[in-house]
Formats: structure tokens, C-alpha cells, sequence
């Protein structure tokens, strides 16, 4: 690091008490004898002094009078008790009054009026007095005794609201650099929420609130966030002062409110200053240069650290107090429940921190299995306070956000067990929980390989861990390291399905290259976790794969070198690659952050793949992709051969508790050869299209768009500012709600033009239907996606080969009731003319926008390979077989989830089998006759009966792809 973190010097942190308000200490408490003030000394003195005072006959100053006014005062005060032989209580009996009064003249009541109040007034002196000498003598008790009051107070956790078994959360929010460096703080004021920088802050803004607003400030001991890559940027730091002022919505205690913004009272109140004073909880740290996230995270906790020994040092917080630390990406934000009792903190809590009691131990280490290990490294032992701690770690639950044109947003809830792992490239993928996992806790909780957005732990576990390696930049790079210390070195992570412990993601606000890792990158971690205990073999693969992976994105776009073939050029790229891999691995390990020993301090890396990640077998898996890798090397064999070798495997079988291994097994495999159901073309819905003259048999040449593409322009320049405005529902649709992979896209592309692929492109047709009156609509679709598709047609009320309509008669009124009828033909037509020629077909209407690079990467991925060939083999090309599937946005009719089906708005897309069964087996028998416009029901219903079920099309996120609003 050449440049350390700087802290914010608008803050300056107080010790808290309960309800967040500083502690006040008695006046002059904290402060020594000599500190009394001088006036102090000259108006109150000694006793002693005044005692031994003499009377005089010389002319005495004003200063001398007031000393005898004291002496004489004194001395009546010292005789008062003489008075009451002669002046009796006004309770006393009438005959004794009368003996005690004799001789008394009528003067007597005002003169013991007066003597009463110079009596009030000797008091009073003397008791100035008496505070300051004991001011002076019982200061350092007086202090003590201060302090164990607060120690008393701070075991009262029914008072201050947290203690040894219920402590506080420290919280680290890294604020990272956009993924192009050069754009920090340029759009900070104001920016627009398309630019990176904008929505990362934003993001970090809407972390930090999500922390105040579910979770109880009483508990918050400090939120750290820490500025990578910058200075203090205003706008920011306003608003995060808003949040620690409490001006905006926060939690207080089972109350959420806020504060007047000038006045700090309670929203609602009619009165200034009658709200309750917030101390300060956000510490914000600076690193101008950037250090990367791994970094950035142990500043922060080593701030947390100091403070946490100040407090301790200053009486305001208890030893057996151990923290919990919450890292929390930028990406995410702590869910909100309707709940005034409880939060997540109280389950992170009970997850963390075990009372003493047998019982519950046992109960809670049923309940989170990762507790209980035999084997752990790390030994779980009582605290001072009697409390058992074990070493594990709670990964948040993820939900994911997305947001229509509008700016409705939409939370999408995970299932049960799903989980985060990494492939042999150490790449994350999504995972799930096994079966006799979630049976252990009765699916309340459940272990998962890899921390997500937001894991809570103790604070002395993370402080105990052996390694922590600055150069990890990347959050996943730091998450990585983080879960290997968990899992490796102590007890493990654990997700709890059944509370309140869950964040919303969103997943456009981080850069890929925050969410993945670089080759560099995973050599540093291969090499601090993979050494010794015979992991080197798992060391070799690992590092072969990455550098596979880097040989094949740096060839796209490369000059084809025509002395050489493709293969040789890749192979002797990966070699390159590979030795680089490996030289970094051995230099790394003399760098000063990278952690040594790990093998005599933790469990070995082989431990972790056979008990936490077993789905990803190392052995198994790698050495088939090497038997793959050099069957392609080598060129291709014979088609037998082809058929039979281990270069169907997938790298990632489908999961058999998968929802979609269980919607492909219910179908039974289609004989994909074509078969005429024409009839010879006599009856609806075969009796096929009409020219323009209304003459049946005409046949649509489905390519003229890619043998005479249009050309996208705005005929009219007064257009262009609506049309493109960045605030345009359109636009925002096409930058915030989806992404086209154009990279990918382009290295598919080059992959097929190179002759690296296995096989060509998936080849799709689009169909579009719509009626004559909405042909001006047609142009645009022509201009932008329609183009992209192997084969492309308008199903319309009127062909025009030049705009490509087509007139396609069905049974019945053309009409929108009677849209069944009109698909019914539509499909039979394509089957009739064009089921040979392509692989997949997709429908929609004359609104619809059709991203076709990302739907045909979706259509060629292993997964939907996988899935069409039955879930276990890929397929090679030479099968006579396919599993249907039918793709799309799933809907529960009239929310019955037997009765799924697929909107017709964003469209459906069904591959050769499906589209076979539909036009052959289903049409004719599928209410045949019925008039209705809700054709994408039918569809499904007559899809269902040939157990043909809606595929489950979400991505990895669990964000939709097909999107009909």
C-alpha cells in the first residue's frame, strides 16, 4: 500500500449508552482536584480557617465582614438545638407552652421568624462547604464508584439493550471503484443512475440505510464504510450524515421513525427538541489510491478493533461483549420485515452466540449442523459470562430486484437451499443444498460452499483467522478467501432459510469483473490454499483450467495466423497462459500480504472438496474435460466414436432435486424425424397461406431479410432527442432492466467462424403475428431483431413480399376472440414448410422486442443442451431423439400451480420435439373448434396433456429472461 486509508475528519466518534445518548458524566466527575475553579476556592473555604478566626477591634475590610458574618453565623447554627427549650413545636401541649412563655413579651413570633431564616442560610453555607471538600477529598472514589455503575449498567441488557449474550453489530461497507477507474467522482454530483460510479454510490447509500432501518440502533455499535479509490464526494457525505443524524427512516429500539431535520424530534411531534439525541454511529475511511476490497475490509475491521478497545478502556464497553461483524456488499441491502420484535440481528444472534443452557445447545447445534463439527480446527469454549461461541458464520439469503420501465420494482424471492459455489475455473455458479442436508435441520438451515452478499460473524473469529491477502481486489476474490478461512480454519457457513437474515440484490449495480476473478487472481489463491496435504493435484487442474479459460477469451477477435490451425493456436496459447499461471503462483508467495502455513493451521483443500463441495468433483470431472479437451486437440474421430466417448458428460450435470430435472423427466423423448400431418393440405389448420391474389399454397421465403437486411435509421432528425431520451421508458428498459451479451455473443461468433466449435449456431425462426392495420409496425421489427434470425415471418390478414407478411386463413372470424384458431393455423403452417431446417421457434406479437443474441447463448448453453437431450448426456448431433421443452415466462392459471403456462407478451420458444408433438399429436385433438383469445393457455393445456410442462427459464440471479411487462 503506498497510500494509507485516511479517516473522515467530520466525525468524531462518543461513547453510546442506551438509546443511542451519550453518556453524561456528574459535573467535574471526570476531572481532577485541581481543576475546581479558583472562585470556587476563594468563596468556600476550609473549615478549618473559619474555626480560627479571632475577633478584632481594628477596622476590618468588606472581605474581613463577610468571614465574621460566617464565624457568628456558625455559632448560632452550632446553638440552635438550646432554642427549642425555650420555643416549643407547634404540635406541643397548651399548658407546658404557657409555663415556657412566661416572661416572654409580645416581640418573641418575629424574632423567631428572623433567627429561623438566618438558621436557613448558615445551612446552606455550610453545606456549599461540606460538597467541596468532598469534592476535593472522594474524587478518585467517586470516579471508581462511576465506573462500576457503567460496568453494572452495561450487564443490564433489559437497559441498554445489548450485552455478552446479546451484542452489537459492527458493519463494513466497501464502496468499490467502477470498473473503469478514471470515471470516480466525475458524475457524483447528479450523475446520471445509467453511469457506473452513480448507481455504485447509490448503492452504497441504500446498503447503509437498509442497516439503520432493520435493525435496532441500540445494537449498532459503528458502520464502517470505507471509500476505495476516492476522496470524500459531497452529495455522498450529505446524505450519509442524514442517515447517522437519524433524518432519515431508522429503527429505534420496535419503533421506526425519523427526525425533524432541523430540530431532531420525532416526526409527528408539535414541540422543538422533545425528540431523543442521536450519537454518532458511521465512520466513513478514505483510500485515494484504491486498494481492492480484501484490504479495504481489514482496515476497517483494525478501526473497529480501536474503537471497540477504547470503549473498553473507557468503562463503556464490556470484554465479554464480542462483536458481530456484518460485511455487506454495495449490491445489497438488508431486507425489511413486518416485525416490531424481532430482527435479523436477533437470528444472526442465535446462530452465533449459545447460551449456557445443555438444552439449547444441543437444539441450536441441531439447528445450524455446522456448529457441531467433530473435526473443527477451532475450539468452541465458554466465555467469562458463561456463553458458548461457536466459530461459524451466517450467509445472508439472496433475493434479487429488477425494475419495468416504470420504475416498478419487483423482488424475486429464492427457494430453499439454493446456494453459491465455484466451478474448475473457480468461477461462481449457483448451487443447492443436498437433500440430507436440509433434512438435518428440517430445512430450517443449511451449510453453503461460499459466502454470498452479506455474511455475519463474530468479530474475534475474523481476527483469528491466518490469512488475509491484500491483492484480492474483487469482492468475489475476497469472498473467496473469506469462506476458505471459514471453512478450512473453523467451523463453516451456515444459511438460515426460515429468518429474517435475508438481502435483496441488485444485480446491475457491481461490474462482472467485481463478481468473478482474473486469471492473477485465482493463482494467489491456488497457491495459498492448495500446498501440501497432497492438494497439488488439485493445484495443477485448477490452474489448467483458468488458463484454458483466458486462452479462449483472448483468441476471439485475434488475426487468424493461416500457417497455423486453430487448434495449435489455442493449444499453444493455454501453454503460455499456464506457465504465467504458475510463475505468479511461486511469486506470490514472497509478497508481504500472502499468508504462509496454512497447512499446519487449517484443514486441507481436499477436505473442502469431499465434505462442502462434493457436487464439484475435481478427480472425476477434470479428467474427463482433459479426455475432451485432447479428443478435440486431436481432431475429430468417427461418428461411432463420437457417439460413445466421454465427450457427452457435461461439466455440470442437472441437479436430480432440480425443478427442471423433474418438469424434462415427466416427458417422454420425440422422435424428431419429420412426418406429414397435412392432410394434403384440405382442412384448417393445414390448408396453408395465400399469395397475393388469394391463392393457397404459397410458400414464404423465410430468409429474405438475411439476403436483403434493412437498415435501421430515423428518417425524420426532430426524432431522434424523443426517441432516444435517456429517460424514455424504452431506454431505460434497454440499459437498467436487461443486458445484451454482446461479448459473448461475438466470441460465439468467432468461435464458429474459426472453426473452434463443436458445431454451428443454434439456427432459430421467428415467427411474429399481427393484422393488416398494424403493418407499419412491421418496419421496425425488420431494422433491429428481426433481421438476426435464421428465419423470419409475419403471420398477417395480407401477404406483401416485400414488407413479408403473410396470409395465413383460419377457422372462424378473424377477430381477437378468435386468436386460438389463427395460432392453431400459423404453427401448422411452419411445421409444414419449415420444421427441417431449423432448431428452435419462437412466437410473439407486433410489440414485442426480441433480444436474439442473448436468447440464442440461452438456447446453445449446456444447460438447455443438456436439458433437450434428457438431462444426462449432451448431445453429439446424431440423435433420432429429443426432450421436448417449452420456454418462457411462467404464469399459474388463476394462480393454480398444476395448471402453469407460458405469457404469450414477451413470447414462447419451443424446440423440434415440442413443436412436433403441438402440431402433430396435439392440434387435432386439443379442443379443435374452441374460440378464444387466450392462446398461450391453450397452448400449455394441450402441451400438459402430453406432460410437456412450461420450463423454469430464470437465470442464475433468479431474474426472469423472458419479460411480458
Amino acid at each position: 500500500m503506498s497510500t494509507p486509508i485516511r479517516s473522515s475528519g467530520r466525525r468524531r466518534l462518543q461513547p453510546s449508552s442506551r438509546a443511542g445518548n451519550p453518556i453524561r458524566r456528574a459535573p467535574n466527575s471526570g476531572a481532577s482536584a485541581s481543576s475546581i475553579s479558583s472562585n470556587d476556592s476563594e468563596h468556600f473555604l476550609p473549615m478549618s480557617n473559619i474555626m480560627n478566626n479571632n475577633s478584632s477591634n481594628v477596622q476590618v475590610s468588606p472581605e474581613r465582614s463577610r468571614h465574621h458574618l460566617a464565624r457568628n453565623l456558625l455559632a448560632i447554627a452550632c446553638l440552635w438545638p438550646l432554642l427549642f427549650l425555650i420555643i416549643p413545636p407547634p404540635t406541643a401541649d397548651p399548658a407546658h407552652m404557657a409555663i415556657l412563655s412566661a416572661g416572654i413579651n409580645s416581640s418573641s413570633k418575629s424574632f423567631t421568624n428572623k433567627f429561623q431564616s438566618i438558621k436557613k442560610r448558615a445551612h446552606d453555607k455550610i453545606d456549599n462547604i461540606r460538597a467541596v471538600a468532598s469534592r476535593r477529598v472522594n474524587l478518585a472514589a467517586k470516579t471508581q464508584f462511576l465506573r462500576e455503575e457503567m460496568s453494572t449498567l452495561l450487564r443490564r441488557k433489559d437497559i441498554v439493550g445489548y450485552g455478552p449474550d446479546r451484542p452489537r453489530v459492527a458493519v463494513v461497507v466497501v464502496v468499490p471503484q467502477p470498473s473503469n477507474g478514471n470515471n470516480v467522482g466525475r458524475r457524483a454530483k447528479g450523475g446520471g443512475e445509467g453511469d457506473e460510479e452513480s448507481r455504485i454510490l447509490k448503492g452504497a447509500l441504500d446498503a447503509v440505510q437498509s442497516v439503520f432501518l432493520t435493525t435496532d440502533r441500540n445494537r449498532i455499535f459503528i458502520v464502517t464504510v470505507v471509500m476505495d479509490g476516492r476522496g470524500k464526494v459531497g452529495t455522498f457525505e450529505a446524505k450519509l450524515d442524514d442517515i447517522d443524524a437519524g433524518r432519515t427512516m431508522h429503527r429505534h429500539g420496535g419503533e421506526v421513525h425519523t427526525h425533524d431535520h432541523h430540530h431532531g424530534q420525532l416526526e409527528g411531534e408539535q414541540k422543538e427538541g422533545e425528540g431523543h439525541y442521536h450519537s454518532e454511529k458511521i465512520h466513513t475511511l478514505y483510500n485515494h489510491e484504491g486498494m481492492g476490497v480484501s484490504a479495504s475490509r481489514k482496515e476497517a475491521v483494525h478501526f473497529i478493533n480501536v474503537l471497540s478497545r477504547k470503549h473498553e478502556q473507557a468503562g463503556i464497553k464490556s470484554p465479554e461483549e464480542d462483536l458481530i461483524l456484518l460485511f455487506l456488499s454495495v449490491d445489497s441491502r438488508l431486507k425489511e420485515f413486518d416485525d416490531d420484535n424481532r430482527t435479523w440481528l436477533d437470528d444472526v444472534t442465535d446462530a452465533l452466540i449459545l447460551s449456557p443452557s445443555i438444552e439449547q445447545n444441543q437444539d441450536i447445534s441441531n439447528k445450524f449442523p455446522s456448529v457441531a463439527k467433530k473435526d473443527s480446527k477451532v475450539d468452541t469454549k465458554p466465555t467469562k459470562d458463561g456463553t458458548m461461541q461457536p466459530s461459524n458464520a451466517v450467509s445472508f439469503a439472496v433475493d434479487t430486484s429488477s425494475s419495468d420501465t416504470e420504475g416498478n420494482v419487483e423482488i424475486h424471492s429464492s427457494h430453499v437451499g439454493v446456494t453459491l459455489s465455484f466451478d474448475q475455473k473457480l468461477r461462481p455458479r449457483p448451487s443447492s443444498a443436498t437433500g440430507q442436508q436440509l433434512a438435518l435441520s428440517n430445512g430450517e438451515s443449511y451449510p453453503t460452499p461460499l459466502t454470498q452478499s452479506a455474511t455475519a460473524l463474530r468479530l474475534r473469529t475474523y481476527n483469528a483467522f491466518p490469512a488475509s491477502d491484500e491483492a484480492l481486489t474483487s469482492h468475489y476474490s475476497a469472498d473467496l478467501e473469506l469462506s476458505f478461512n471459514l471453512w478450512m480454519c473453523a467451523d463453516g457457513i451456515d444459511v438460515i432459510a426460515s429468518s429474517y437474515a435475508r438481502v435483496v440484490v441488485d444485480p446491475v449495480i457491481l461490474s462482472s469483473s467485481e463478481k468473478d476473478i482474473s486469471g492473477p487472481l485465482a493463482a494467489r489463491i491456488v497457491s495459498a490454499w492448495m500446498s501440501g496435504h497432497g492438494d497439488d493435484v488439485y493445484a495443477d487442474k485448477i490452474i489448467r483450467a483458468v488458463a484454458e479459460r483466458s486462452a479462449q477469451d483472448s483468441i476471439i477477435g485475434m488475426t487468424k495466423d493461416h500457417s497455423m490451425s486453430d487448434r495449435k493456436i489455442l493449444v499453444d496459447k493455454i501453454k503460455v497462459l499456464n506457465d504465467m499461471l504458475v510463475r505468479i503462483s511461486s511469486e506470490a508467495k514472497h509478497s508481504s500480504s500472502f499468508p504462509t502455513g496454512l497447512g499446519q493451521k487449517c484443514r486441507p483443500f481436499s477436505w473442502y472438496a469431499q465434505n462442502v463441495h462434493p457436487q464439484n468433483d475435481f478427480h472425476e470431472e477434470e479428467d474427463l474435460n482433459d479426455a475432451k479437451k485432447r479428443a478435440w486437440m486431436n481432431g475429430p474421430t468417427t461418428k461411432q466414436e463420437g457417439a460413445t466417448n466421454e465427450n457427452n458428460l457435461p461439466s455440470k450435470p442437472l441437479n436430480k432435486d432440480n425443478m427442471n430435472m423433474a418438469i424434462i423427466s415427466k416427458a417422454s423423448p420425440v422422435n424428431i424425424k419429420y412426418v406429414d400431418a397435412s392432410g394434403g393440405h384440405a382442412e384448417h389448420p393445414h390448408k396453408g397461406a395465400t399469395d397475393e391474389n388469394g391463392k393457397f399454397g404459397y410458400v414464404h421465403d423465410e430468409t429474405f431479410l438475411i439476403k436483403n437486411p434493412p437498415t435501421f435509421e430515423i428518417k425524420d432528425e426532430k426524432d431522434r432527442g424523443v426517441l432516444c431520451k435517456k429517460g424514455d421508458p424504452n431506454y431505460q428498459m434497454l440499459t437498467k432492466k436487461v443486458f445484451v451479451d454482446l461479448p459473448n455473443h461475438e466470441a460465439a461468433e468467432k468461435r464458429a467462424e474459426h472453426g473452434l466449435a463443436k458445431k454451428g449456431r443454434a439456427k432459430i425462426f421467428c415467427l411474429v403475428y399481427t393484422i393488416e392495420k398494424n403493418h407499419h409496425t412491421i418496419p421496425a421489427i425488420k431494422e433491429t431483431w428481426g433481421k438476426k434470425c435464421d428465419g423470419f415471418m409475419v403471420a398477417s390478414t395480407k401477404t406483401d413480399r416485400e414488407l413479408g407478411t403473410v396470409n395465413i386463413p383460419h377457422e372462424g372470424p378473424e377477430e381477437y376472440n378468435n386468436i386460438w384458431q389463427k395460432v392453431r393455423s400459423m404453427w401448422s403452417y411452419v411445421y409444414d414448410n419449415y420444421y427441417e431446417k431449423y432448431d428452435w421457434f419462437h412466437i410473439g406479437g407486433d410489440d414485442l422486442y426480441l433480444i436474439v443474441e442473448n436468447l440464442r447463448l440461452y438456447l446453445e448453453s449446456e444447460e438447455i443442451q443438456l436439458a433437450s437431450n434428457g438431462g444426462q448426456y449432451l448431445p453429439n448431433g446424431s440423435e433420432e431423439t429429443q426432450t421436448p421443452l417449452f420456454l418462457g415466462r411462467r404464469f399459474a392459471e388463476g394462480g393454480n400451480m398444476d395448471r402453469i403456462f407460458i405469457s404469450g407478451g414477451s413470447g414462447y420458444t419451443m424446440n423440434k420435439a415440442t413443436l412436433k408433438t403441438l402440431v402433430v399429436d396435439g392440434l387435432p385433438k386439443c379442443r379443435p373448434h374452441f374460440h378464444t383469445f387466450s392462446e398461450d393457455v391453450m397452448v400449455a393445456n394441450c402441451l400438459r396433456q402430453r406432460n410437456i410442462l412450461p420450463y423454469d427459464t430464470k437465470d442464475e440471479a433468479g431474474g426472469e429472461r423472458y419479460m411480458p411487462f
